[in-house]
Parts: structure tokens; C-alpha cells; sequence
């Protein structure tokens, strides 16, 4: 605001975008809350970005996703004059024509350039949004000319990646790893001049920083540089300082033993802290220990039934099919559950046209219940033909509780 931060603000964003460390963060939280009720507009800015998810701030630092309230801090920072909020705005889709005619700024270009001015003496975080700017294309608001010049969006990233890349750049050394994935991104286009050298050590450099990034580099060598054992340390070492993601990662190399001795154990213990800390596939996991009962976890179908709904409704994972199989398989013989045949059902139509994209045995587990349901009308009307039909499917796939279901079907004489 006014072309430079408060110094509350300096040190919030500082202790916010580069601690990764919850009680520090918060910290940096209330010193923006104190700084946003004196009206510091850029501290408005950004305690809408602490609200506005995980592509906005470290899920680690807790902070509840608002969008409808982070809109309103997000708009309210442009009108009282922050620059850095008017480019945040455009970015988050909060630059309403209400808020372009009310912001005391002539233009985006005259926010820009104040932002650009603090770039240009050493602020990380707004040289890290400069290089947004330039990376989403935001800069054809600053030089609308610029648009006729070129032909289609590759035209355009081959003359804004390189400046976006030099302001990434900047941020980095100033410990801001938010534009990492865009820069990531730029290096996998070719359309900048490559250094791999110059990658790779920020790389390194920003995994020691974010354990976000030290959760993508175990990636990057886990599947570039086929380095199982190298993937399994930086895995472990983000999973340290709480990223789930890497907590679940790890959790599979113990599973599969990869770049480890294989310990179900030890995966069971990762995946249990990652499904705690919201991770689907965690959950998921977490569910089928405990419903098969592997390694020195004891089969239990309460908390395999849990854990199976909570994958189903996580918003954030693709755990939705897998989980209603195992969960029409609890509530249709009461596993963990009370036994309800509507429920079971409901969850079976999840799954009935995707039973190919199950494995065994639950795919056979699934198709025999679809044909106890059809063939004795629990929780559906009953429809001996097609519960024989699945029945067969299941029995095609090895099930001998299918098998069995059939044969009882012939011997009451519904079936031939």
C-alpha cells in the first residue's frame, strides 16, 4: 500500500510463506489481523489468501478454507488502495467491474507497477507476483497492445516464461516457494533458455525450505530418476514436518517395498497419520487394513466402515468407487454397520456399471451382492434374471459364495 509494506506486514508474510512451521504461522496470522483492523489494506489481501486453500497457503498452518469471506477481503483490500490486493483479485477471480471503478488506481497497470517497484527492491513475495503476472498471461492487462502481437498462447508464454522464470528466480532466494509448480512448469515447456543445474539446485534448495517441494522432489526422483531409496528419504523427511501427501507416499513405498524392505506395519502407520491429517487415499487405506486385517492391524469392520465413508466423502480425493464397493459389502451383510439392504443398495448403483474398474476380489465381492440383491429384492425391486446374471459374473471371477448363492437359487427353483 502506498508503494511498500507495513513492516507487520513484511514480517507476517515472511513468518506465513516461508516458516512451514503451524505456530509460527499463526503468529504472522494475528499480526495481519491487528495490522487489518488499523486498516492496512495490503494486510487484508493477505488474510483473504490464508483463507483461500491450499493452492493459496500451506495446508499445515491450519487455517480454514472461506471463499465466500476471503471474496470480500480479497475486494475490500483493492478498494482501500492495495496494490498487491488489486493483483491478487485478477488472480482469484475478485476483480469485479465494481472493484476495477471503485479502486483508487487508475489502472491495473499503475498496481502493477507499484508491485513491480517493491519486486524491483528485493521483496520476494511480490517478485514471486510479478512473475505471476507474466506467467498467466495478467500482463496483457498491463500492455493490452501486446495482445495483437501474438498469434496464439504459445506466442505469448515465448516471450513472458523467460521474465516470469527471472522473477520466480528472485523469490526463491528470498525463500518464497509459491511459484515453484509454475516454474516447474516453465523449465518442462522448453520455451526458456534450460540450465538443469540451475533447476535442480533450487530444487534441492526449495525442498529444504517447503515440505511441499521436499514432497515433490521425492517425486521428481522417484519417477525421473528411478532413485526409490533417495524418493523414500525426502518422503519421509516432508512427512516429518507434516505434509500428507508425502506421509502417504512413504506409506506406499512400505507397502509395495519400494526402496525399502517391504513393512506393512510401517506403511499402516503412515497411512494412518495421513488419513487423520485428510488424505482420501489414505483413509481408503487405512479402511482395507482393517478390513482384511494385514500385518499386526486386527480385522475390525467398525473402523474399516468408518474409514471407508470418510474416503467416500472427501471432497479432495478419487476414492469415491472404491470405497462405496467395500461399503455396500458392510451395510449389506453388517459388517461394522448395521445392517440396512437400502443402504448397501445405494451404494451398489455406485459401482454397478464400473465393476471392471474394481479388482480382486472385490469386484467379485460386488458383482455377488448386485445378484443377491436383484434375485431377492433387497433394497431394489427383485429381478431374478439380472441377479443371476451377476451372479454368474461372480462366479466367473472365482467367488464361491456366489457359486453357492446360485446353487440355492436353482434348488428353490427360480433359476434353471
Amino acid at each position: 500500500m502506498k508503494g511498500k509494506y507495513s513492516l507487520p506486514v513484511v514480517k507476517a508474510v515472511d513468518l506465513i510463506w516461508t516458516s512451514f512451521d503451524k505456530e509460527e504461522m499463526r503468529r504472522g496470522y494475528e499480526m495481519l489481523l491487528q495490522a487489518g483492523q488499523k486498516g492496512d489494506a495490503d494486510a487484508l489481501c493477505f488474510i483473504a489468501r490464508c483463507h483461500m486453500g491450499e493452492e493459496y497457503v500451506w495446508s499445515g498452518g491450519g487455517f480454514a478454507t472461506d471463499d465466500d469471506n476471503a471474496s470480500l477481503l480479497m475486494q475490500r483490500s483493492a478498494l482501500m488502495g492495495s496494490a498487491t490486493g488489486v493483483l491478487c483479485a485478477v488472480r482469484s477471480g475478485n476483480f469485479t467491474p465494481s472493484v476495477e471503478r471503485g479502486m483508487p488506481f487508475a489502472s491495473f497497470k499503475e498496481a502493477y507497477e507499484e508491485v513491480l517497484a517493491q519486486a524491483e527492491r528485493g521483496n520476494a513475495f511480490c517478485q514471486y507476483l510479478i512473475g505471476n503476472v507474466y506467467y498467466w498471461g495478467d500482463y496483457l492487462m498491463v500492455e493490452p497492445e501486446l495482445a495483437q502481437q501474438f498469434k496464439n498462447v504459445e506466442a505469448y508464454n515465448k516471450f513472458a516464461y523467460p521474465i516470469a522464470r527471472k522473477y520466480y528466480e528472485q523469490s526463491f532466494r528470498g525463500r518464497i516457494t509459491a511459484g515453484w509448480g509454475n516454474y516447474r512448469n516453465i523449465w518442462k515447456s522448453g520455451l526458456s533458455p534450460e540450465n538443469p543445474e540451475l533447476y535442480e539446485s533450487y530444487f534441492i534448495q526449495l525442498a529444504e525450505i517447503s515440505p511441499i517441494v521436499c514432497c515433490s522432489y521425492g517425486i521428481y526422483l522417484d519417477t525421473e530418476k528411478n532413485d526409490k531409496q533417495g524418493a523414500l528419504s525426502y518422503y519421509i523427511r516432508a512427512a516429518h514436518r507434516g505434509d500428507i501427501q508425502a506421509t502417504f507416499n512413504a506409506g506406499c513405498c512400505y507397502d509395495q517395498g519400494s526402496g525399502v524392505e517391504q513393512d506393512v506395519d510401517m506403511a499402516f502407520r503412515f497411512y494412518e497419520i495421513a488419513a487423520i491429517g485428510g488424505e482420501a487415499s489414505a483413509q481408503w487405506q487405512v479402511g482395507y487394513y482393517y478390513f482384511d486385517g494385514w500385518g499386526s492391524v486386527e480385522q475390525d469392520y467398525a473402523k474399516a466402515a468408518y474409514w471407508f465413508q470418510q474416503a467416500y466423502e472427501n471432497p479432495n480425493g478419487n476414492c469415491e468407487l472404491r470405497s462405496a464397493a467395500y461399503l455396500a459389502i458392510c451395510y449389506q451383510d453388517g459388517l461394522g454397520v448395521v445392517q440396512d439392504y437400502d443402504i448397501a443398495f445405494s451404494y451398489l448403483e455406485v459401482v454397478e456399471d464400473q465393476t471392471d474398474e474394481l479388482w480382486d476380489p472385490i469386484n467379485a465381492m460386488v458383482l455377488n451382492a448386485l445378484g443377491v440383491a436383484y434375485a431377492y429384492g433387497l433394497g431394489t425391486e427383485q429381478d431374478i434374471e439380472l441377479g443371476r446374471e451377476n451372479l454368474e459374473a461372480a462366479a466367473e471371477l472365482g467367488s464361491e459364495t456366489a457359486k453357492e448363492n446360485l446353487q440355492y437359487l436353482k434348488q428353490q427353483g427360480f433359476i434353471q
